[in-house]
């Protein structure tokens, strides 16, 4: 999958540093500790910082911002359609200077375009706050189960059953999938509309 993102507004300390926004995230997603990042391009001149506490690599500017998008991207793909090893990689354009390329695997097309725009938002939200609310994860656990038993994408109810948790949740998690392209509007919420 390739994901062209152009970065605006990233400006500590107007705006989170990278720090602070991978923590943000990494609270949200514990296996971004986990991540190896860059290790084949230690060699080459690009200048990449290594920050305490933080697997992922910066080069204090805004391309921080499209690498921990990448990032998390690939932690989405993992924990939605369960592959063990994904890689990506972000290239940058030299005009504009704030276009990035991302290059991440995917073995399904949905789950890939969800994890795109899922990770773009997150991403987005961690430039300004510091807390990301855990309900995300719910969307990820609901985004598991449809993406594993498709015949849950039409069945709100026995998605609640499957994911332990109230309609109300399960109502959420299915507005959030498919605000974020995972599952299309179903025909028989069409006709509740009639």
């Amino acid at each position: 999958m390739i994901v062209t993102l152009d970065v605006e507004g990233y400006d500590p300390p107007v705006t989170n540093a990278f720090p602070v926004m991978y923590r943000a995230l990494a609270t949200l997603f514990p296996t971004l500790s986990r991540h190896s990042c860059c290790e084949q391009w230690e060699n080459t001149p690009l200048f990449l910082q290594s920050i305490e506490g933080v697997s992922i690599k910066s080069v204090g500017e805004a391309a921080d911002v499209a690498h921990l998008t990448e990032h998390v991207m690939v932690d989405l793909q993992c924990a939605i359609s369960g592959m063990k090893l994904c890689s990506g990689i972000t290239c940058g354009h030299r005009s504009p200077e704030n276009r990035f390329d991302v290059f991440v695997e995917c073995t399904d097309p949905r789950v890939g375009a969800f994890s795109a725009h899922l990770a773009t938002f997150l991403v987005a939200k961690a430039l300004h706050l510091r807390w990301l609310s855990p309900r995300y994860r719910t969307l990820v656990t609901g985004a598991r189960m449809v993406a594993t038993h498709p015949q849950l994408e039409d069945d709100t109810a026995q998605l609640a059953k499957r994911m332990g948790c109230c309609l109300t949740t399960a109502q959420w998690v299915r507005t959030g999938l498919e605000a974020f392209g995972l599952i299309t509007r179903s025909r028989n919420d069409d006709s509740a509309d009639d």
